[in-house]
């Protein structure tokens, strides 16, 4: 079953939107970057004692799924994406197919008022390989 991970806003200032949540509401910031896919920026932050994040979203203006400020999305974090994809897609049209980024496998879908909603799955760590020791030869 999907679990509740996070809610997504999208702003239109992620510096000033990072400012109000650190300082005005004590948010720590936990980790900015940008967002290859998109061309945008995110930024993830907790409450003291709470185990839900906020991720603020910014987006460029021409970005195709770019909207106004406010909800962006809500996340869930699925074991098996492919197969919580086809099974709510089964009811529902599919936004965008899964596609993988960065340590995760994502795919969105809408509720029936039209929100988005993130199935993600996070990618299992490659072991790394071994580095053959060279012996030199004297």
């Amino acid at each position: 079953m999907p679990r509740f991970f996070y809610t997504g806003i999208h702003v239109s200032d992620l510096d000033r939107s990072i400012d109000f949540y650190t300082k005005e509401l004590g948010m720590k910031l936990l980790f900015r970057g940008p967002i290859e896919e998109t061309g945008g920026a995110v930024a993830w932050l907790r409450s003291k004692r709470s185990k839900q994040l906020l991720e603020l979203n910014w987006y460029p203006s021409d970005y195709k799924y770019g909207g106004k400020s406010g909800l962006d999305h809500l996340a869930f974090e699925v074991d098996d994406l492919d197969e919580s994809y086809t099974t709510l897609t089964k009811s529902r049209k599919g936004e965008i197919e899964p596609f993988l980024e960065g340590s995760w496998k994502l795919g969105y879908i809408t509720d029936p008022d039209g929100n988005w909603i993130e199935l993600g799955q996070r990618l299992k760590r490659q072991p790394k390989k071994k580095r053959k020791s060279s012996t030199l030869l004297s």
